[in-house]
């Protein structure tokens, strides 16, 4: 049978002329228990690079293949290339409470000089970039002023100069190495899932991949095969503004129909009006408008109670009052007039009774002068006043001030009968008072009834005001009401831009999906084609046999990814991609995939690299299943380890 001249052929990478090695590569890892006593030491080449934890089936022992530290050892290598979290914050206080002076540290060659970056194992802030010689070199250096904390900047700079000028809006220049980093270092939980599938949040590696929108990725990813422009990135940008403007619309109409409704179904229920009246009157009907201004013509109509004239009933109450308070006056100053009298009556007759005669006598008994018997007086003399006692005078005064008493008695009580008559005057006062206070009350009543009355029209009229004005501009809104310009047309033509830009595209995408197709053939088995696909759904990686259509399984997804890696890979070699012919997959075989196919992955990258002296990529895989045979040495296998005993773990020691 001849050969198909059109079947997928896998084309081994080959770099430009005068490359002489990977643009990135990582010479060595080692992990410090302090900073002069290395408890790890892993050496690193181009090419492919194993880090092996043997199963029970190569081991034949009854060690377990994980927790030796295979993922962490990647985590490490990924900690040293710029990313901020290294473990969990479990992982990293479990290894800061064994190690609390610990590093990690890596030699990483860009265009052939060495960079070295430190990391400190517990608290961060001690971390740095520096170029030396070696990693003794760097600590021995030490951190100074001006160090990067990270490699990113240097890396940016480097290899991703175009595309930071025009990342999406998502991602920062600052971000572009940590996003793409994800990409080429992807998560050992993530299983493979998916091409855009990176960063887990389990693995708390603060990475901005973790938070990142599939549209960025996507981007991202685009700008590195080169199979995204200007033209295209501006179309979306554009076709994303119109999808927006056209929801905000669109939900803007939507509530702007909502209150019609709303609206339209206060106005009928205020008129009792059912759901077959319109605006205009027809011939079984009037409408709503008519139904409107009638019921304001009514409400305006409305007889209001005519409020009494409380304003002349409270002057007459304070007349009244004004009157009480007069007499009470008067009735004060006779009161007091009557007792000032009799109290000067009192004081006349106490006067006189000084004085007093005895009539039975014949004779007065006490000196008014001195209160000793007028008799003695006259007998003995007087021995304390010279004036002589002139008792005629004494008579004649007494006999005075008892009329002045009784005049003023008889004033007093004159004043005592005034006030009386006064009295009665106020007393008589009170019935009127009250009749007039009940009937300001029944005038208070009637005048808030009456006000509430006009209160209740008042309303009833500004309701009715209001029913018509919302009517009438229901009216207007349901005729001004037409059909929102439609963003179709706006987004068929940017549309049409962005297919347009996905065609230019299409060279970068037929370059990667020939590296695809070229990889699955040399791994699988006869009869398997694969696709890659750029559309307005994204990025598809597509695996099918012959005559079945595709077939999907977890064991085949996963190995249309690695696949789908290993061709940007390809590229990155070949400098037809804005990446560094960087790779690391952490345990890749998943599922039931089956051994023979898992061993050609080994045999896959072996091939490249030995395809020429020294190979421009880097490839750093971990694994449980055996690699094949011939590459169980020490210059592929560059880390074995076991989860038993302790010290075959990567940290040579229990956590």
């Amino acid at each position: 049978m001849p050969a198909d001249l059109f079947a997928p052929v896998m084309r081994l990478p080959v770099a430009p002329v005068g490359r002489a090695g990977p643009r990135l590569w990582v010479r060595r890892l080692a992990i410090f228990s302090d900073p002069n006593t290395i408890i790890r030491d892993v050496p690193l080449k181009p090419g492919l690079n194993i880090v092996w934890t043997p199963d029970m089936s190569s081991s034949g022992s009854r060690a377990l293949a994980h927790g030796s530290g295979k993922t962490t050892f990647c985590h490490m290598l990924r900690a040293c290339l710029g990313e901020v979290g290294y473990a969990t914050d479990t992982q990293r206080s479990r290894i800061f409470a064994r190690l609390p002076g610990g590093l990690i540290a890596a030699e990483i060659l860009i265009d052939g000089v060495c960079w070295v970056a430190v990391r400190p194992l517990g608290l961060p802030g001690g971390e740095f970039v520096a170029q030396a010689a070696s990693i003794e070199d760097a600590i021995a250096r030490g951190r100074r002023d001006g160090d990067q904390a990270f490699i990113d900047p240097l890396m940016i700079d480097t290899f991703f100069p175009m595309i930071a000028r025009v990342t999406p809006p998502e991602v920062s220049r600052e971000q572009v190495w940590d996003v793409l980093r994800a990409w080429l270092t992807r998560d050992q939980e993530c299983r493979l899932a998916d091409i855009l599938a990176w960063r887990s949040p389990q693995t708390q590696s603060r990475s901005r991949a973790q938070v990142l929108g599939e549209t960025a990725k996507l981007t991202m990813v685009r700008l590195a095969l080169r199979a995204l422009d200007a033209k295209e990135q501006t179309a979306a940008l554009r076709e994303r503004g119109l999808v927006t403007a056209a929801e905000d619309e669109r939900r803007r109409q939507a509530y702007q129909q909502q209150r019609y409704l709303d609206g339209l179904k206060v106005v009928r229920t205020a008129l009792s009006a059912g759901e077959e009246v319109g605006f205009e009157d027809t011939i079984d009907w009037k409408g709503l408008v008519s139904l409107a201004e009638a019921a304001l013509a009514q409400a305006m109509r409305a007889d209001l109670p005519k409020p009494p004239d409380v304003g002349s009933i409270f002057a007459r109450l304070n007349a009244l009052n004004e009157e009480r308070r007069a007499l009470e006056a008067s009735h004060q100053g006779s009161v007091k007039e009557a007792d000032a009298k009799r109290r000067e009556a009192e004081r006349y007759r106490a006067e006189a009774n000084l004085g007093e005669i005895d009539i039975t006598q014949g004779r007065v008994r006490v000196c008014p002068i001195c209160r000793v018997s007028v008799d003695e007086t006259l007998a003995k003399g007087c021995s304390i006043s010279l004036e002589r006692c002139d008792l005629a005078a004494l008579k004649a005064t007494i006999a005075d001030k008892l009329v002045k008493a009784a005049q003023l008695a008889g004033e007093a009580d004159n004043a005592a009968h005034e006030a009386k008559k006064l009295e009665a005057l106020i007393n008589q006062l009170g019935p009127r008072q009250q009749a007039l206070e009940a009937e300001a009350k029944r005038a208070d009543v009637v005048s808030r009834a009456a006000q509430t009355a006009a209160k209740d029209a008042q309303d009833r009229i500004y309701r009715a005001r209001r029913i018509l004005d919302d009517v009438r501009s229901l009216r207007e809104a349901e005729a001004a009401a037409k059909p929102a310009p439609s963003a179709t047309a706006a987004l068929d033509a940017v549309r049409a831009q962005l297919d347009a830009g996905r065609s230019r595209a299409r060279a970068a995408i037929r370059t990667l999906e020939e590296r695809y197709q070229g990889i699955m053939a040399a791994w699988l088995p006869d009869g398997v084609e694969g696709t890659v696909k750029l559309d307005g759904h994204g990025l598809k990686v597509d695996a099918q046999f012959a005559g079945r259509g595709e077939v999907s399984t977890a064991a085949l997804d996963s190995l249309k990814i690695v696949a789908f890696d290993l061709a940007a890979l390809h590229m990155a070699v070949e400098e037809e991609a804005d990446l560094p012919a960087f790779l690391v997959h952490d345990s890749p075989r998943e599922a039931d995939l089956d051994g023979q196919l898992y061993e050609r992955l080994f045999g896959l990258l072996h091939q490249w690299e030995k395809s020429v002296e020294t190979p421009c990529f880097q490839y750093i895989v971990t694994t449980t299943t055996a690699p094949p045979q011939e590459l169980q040495t020490d210059r592929h296998v560059r880390l074995q380890m076991s989860s038993t005993p302790a010290e075959m773990r990567l940290f040579g020691r229990d956590l």
